[in-house]
């Protein structure tokens, strides 16, 4: 029996057009989940950063300056608006494996960015410790660690502008 040669080529066509057409789909599919995935971890990232950004400018950073301005006439510095005592971040908690989805200098910029937070929470945890201390040397050391948090948390929100900005790109 023999088995017409266009018939032999016409199936090795078949299953080759075949594999390719199901390994375009699985990487068109692929690539649409990674963009999604990106996208997702973006608007997440935008929503939290962007809620952070506004209570230390709109709450924070007031509260400070009032308390540097009011420094000579009361020895006591006092912080409510953040004690450093919570988890501020929970959506980057939530989402930290899956930052690597995000294109190359973001995550670490990302990283860098919530860390700054972090040690400004620590300052802030520090200055709110030292609010109810009446030693000159303890105002003192809280006057200068509020000038050093005041900086740090303008340098934050200008790089959390930069961060939304390119998050908001993806």
């Amino acid at each position: 029996m023999q088995v017409p040669w266009l018939q032999i080529s016409g199936a090795v066509a078949g299953g080759v057009v075949g594999g390719f057409s199901g390994f375009i789909a699985n990487t068109f599919h692929d690539h649409r989940m990674r963009r999604r995935a990106k996208r997702n971890i973006a608007c997440a990232l935008i929503g939290e950063i962007g809620a952070l950004s506004q209570h230390i400018e709109e709450n924070y950073l007031s509260m400070l300056r009032a308390d540097l301005a009011s420094c000579g006439e009361a020895p006591a510095i006092v912080h409510h608006a953040f004690r450093g005592d919570r988890d501020y971040m929970p959506v980057f908690r939530a989402l930290g494996s899956t930052v690597g989805y995000l294109p190359t200098p973001l995550p670490r910029d990302l990283v860098y960015w919530y860390t700054s937070l972090a040690a400004g929470l620590e300052r802030a945890r520090a200055l709110h410790e030292l609010s109810g201390q009446r030693d000159p040397d303890a105002v003192a050391f809280a006057v200068r660690l509020a000038k050093l948090q005041d900086a740090a948390f303008i340098d934050l929100l200008a790089r959390s502008r930069a961060l939304l900005a390119q998050l908001d790109r993806i």
